[in-house]
């Protein structure tokens, strides 16, 4: 069989699809080529008197085929909004002085990431540094003098050498080997992993050299300063062999001027962003005590910082904390958590008491519906943060430090795209869990023009993680695949966050299970609702969702075709070549593969490859490192084998996150959308 003649049809056949489907969208649908005139905001940052406000503004370049993010400063009434960045480059990662005269930031304008600061009196920016590597993780001393920040140390492999002779003169030897002595020897989204540390500095903001202040083969994060001004916190995991004990970093004090080290957590970690008070009496940060098992809460801990004792702040709160900001009288803790799909704003005060700040939190996502968004809030409690809707993208909203403040949207960048587009409406529906007490939260997006007299294709698309969740969010992704005449279904079946850690612990050890059983109830309650065409259903999900979708069709006939992208398939190879193995062997798994290779088969996709009797589509990123492509590899050729229709898109210039292209992304549902047109009734 000529097999490049083959492969070359089976292309043009696809593309050929997929520009007949592409004419069939009505041309005031929401479509691909809208995407480039979207623009979102994320990562607002506010001004320490709560006047002003730095925010990203994210947009994509129809001729690049990438993202683009400008620097916007607008005030809190909503007054004086204009550009601080604008053009083809890549701006963020802003941190206003404690004196709110000047900001820092992150910035590729000059070729690769430097870190700069701007004065807001005189509207200047000054480039402080000229790295190699890129700065990250900025904050300010708090006489607004000096900048604390990571960076990547370069340190030469100690690998064997090959002992060789060189190549004579003018001769063309093949190149240098690569030498891999790692645990962990490459990274999704990053390629193979070089020889270094992250470690810490300090600079002026004046500029001039930076100063080195971590060292040993240890990587530094999560750094902060000390009100005295004289020290800095940080993490670090300095287990002997860190590699292969992941997850336990501890938090350290260290004088700048001295180099003196202390130790601040000694039991099993992680624990991570330590923030000291302003009034330098606490330090809050976040983790769990290690219990070597998928999902664990994280949770909100708060010490003294005279005698050491710590408490558990949150004891009483169920969700996971994130992104904690001490409030300026060091009476109370902001932070970011998920509560039923949706992320949210708390605020705890010393009591342990949580009250409601802000929800509707959004990031500037056009993958699919996931948690996520930023806030900042100002010494006198005014917040900004990126807000979202399933019918706008991530739009900058307000509110005042009055208790009864509702929030005001300061920006509206897409009005005038979305008033010319018509989208799908999303609802929101809950099902009894048919396996247990456990409810089920989902949503359902109907095509534009929906009509509930008529019968529609469903697409039932499962969330990845697993430890994660979807909710009420804008996604262009689930719109285009709506947009071409399907009801798309989308849930957070157990294993999901924001429901407790009950919920989410229940796939410990344990995954896949029950969840299955989750999207099935989902499916028939909307099948149930009588505008689905129920010969006509349609499966699929990306990482975990690609797990679940080859459990599903291994488990039944119900959908007439699947699309399985990026998924696991095999537990045991999994854990030998993704870019986590020493943390997925450990945690997702009591033993390792081979000590227990019954309990790695039991859940793996390929125990079912005998059962399946849906046509399947295989779809996964060239540089996918998360789940290589090797999972896909096997999958399809047990497909063939038990001769199922199969086809393997594998999406060129990709890793895990396909979605970090516009093209690839219109690609992923072209292919998903076309596989389903060849089968539909």
């Amino acid at each position: 069989m000529n097999y490049t003649r083959l492969s070359l049809f089976l292309f043009g056949f696809i593309s050929f699809l997929n520009i007949q489907l592409y004419a069939q969208v009505e041309e005031n649908h929401f479509d691909y080529m809208d995407l480039f005139d979207l623009q979102m905001v994320s990562n607002p940052e506010i001004s320490p008197d709560g006047s002003t406000i730095i925010y990203e503004r994210h947009q994509f370049d129809v001729m690049t085929d990438r993202r683009l993010v400008n620097l916007w400063q607008i005030s809190f009434d909503g007054m004086d909004h204009y550009p601080i960045t604008s053009g083809t480059k890549n701006h963020g990662n802003v941190t206003w002085s404690p004196q709110g005269d000047k900001f820092a930031f992150t910035s590729n304008q000059d070729g690769s990431n430097q870190l700069y600061v701007y004065w807001i009196k005189s509207k200047t920016t000054a480039a402080l540094t000229n790295f190699t590597e890129s700065p990250g993780s900025i904050s300010w001393s708090p006489d607004g003098s000096q900048l604390l920040f990571s960076k990547f140390v370069k340190e030469s492999s100690k690998a064997v050498k090959p002992g060789i002779p060189a190549p004579p003169s003018g001769a063309q030897w093949e190149k240098e080997a690569d030498v891999i002595d790692k645990a962990v020897y490459r990274r999704d989204g990053g390629g193979y992993v070089q020889d270094g540390y992250s470690h810490l500095f300090i600079i002026s903001a004046e500029g001039g050299t930076a100063r080195q202040l971590t060292s040993g083969p240890h990587q530094y994060g999560s750094p902060s300063w000390a009100p005295d001004g004289e020290h800095i916190l940080y993490t670090v995991n300095k287990s002997e062999n860190a590699e292969l004990d992941p997850n336990n970093e501890q938090i350290f004090q260290q004088n700048i001027t001295t180099r003196k080290v202390e130790q601040l957590t000694n039991e099993r970690g992680p624990f991570n962003s330590p923030k000291i008070s302003p009034d330098g009496k606490y330090i809050a940060y976040t983790g769990f005590k290690d219990k070597f098992v998928g999902y664990q809460l994280t949770q909100l801990y708060l010490m003294n910082r005279d005698n050491k004792q710590v408490e558990v702040l949150s004891n009483n709160f169920t969700q996971d904390i994130s992104s904690i900001t001490w409030s300026k009288d060091s009476k109370s803790i902001y932070f970011r958590y998920d509560e039923e799909g949706n992320s949210k704003v708390g605020k705890i005060d010393l009591n342990g008491n949580v009250s409601l700040v802000a929800e509707n939190l959004g990031s500037a996502s056009i993958g699919r519906p996931y948690g996520g968004g930023s806030y900042s809030v100002s010494d006198k409690g005014n917040i900004a943060f990126s807000h979202v809707t399933t019918s706008t993208p991530s739009e900058l909203a307000v509110m005042s430090r009055k208790s009864n403040s509702q929030p005001k949207r300061l920006t509206n960048l897409n009005e005038n795209l979305l008033k010319s587009k018509k989208i799908g409406k999303v609802e929101e529906f809950w099902v009894d869990s048919s396996v247990d007490g456990f409810k089920v939260q989902g949503w359902i997006i109907t095509p534009p023009n929906f009509d509930p007299s008529k019968k529609y294709p469903m697409i039932l698309e499962i969330h990845g993680g697993p430890y994660t969740n979807y909710g009420s969010r804008f996604s262009p992704e689930l719109q285009f695949m709506a947009s071409r005449g399907y009801v798309v279904v989308y849930t957070n079946p157990r294993g999901s966050t924001s429901y407790g850690d009950g919920f989410a612990a229940y796939i410990n050890h344990n995954y896949p299970s029950e969840d299955y059983n989750d999207l099935m109830d989902a499916t028939e309650h909307v099948v149930d609702q009588g505008y689905v065409d129920d010969n006509n259903l349609f499966i699929t999900g990306g990482s975990g969702g690609g797990v679940l979708t080859a459990w599903s069709i291994g488990k039944t006939d119900r959908f007439k075709a699947a699309v399985v992208a990026k998924p696991v398939i095999n537990w045991y190879s999994f854990v030998l070549t993704a870019d986590g193995s020493p943390f997925f062997s450990k945690y997702w798994f009591k033993d390792k593969p081979w000590e227990s290779p019954e309990d790695y088969l039991k859940f793996s996709p390929i125990s079912l490859v005998g059962n399946v009797k849906t046509p399947t589509m295989l779809l996964t990123g060239q540089e996918d490192y998360r789940t290589p492509m090797s999972e896909t590899e096997q999958y399809y050729s047990a497909l063939k084998l038990q001769g199922i229709d199969a086809v393997m898109v594998r999406i060129a210039g990709s890793g895990h996150g396909i979605a970090g292209k516009p093209s690839n992304l219109f690609r992923k549902v072209g292919y998903i959308t076309n596989w389903f047109e060849k089968y539909k009734d």
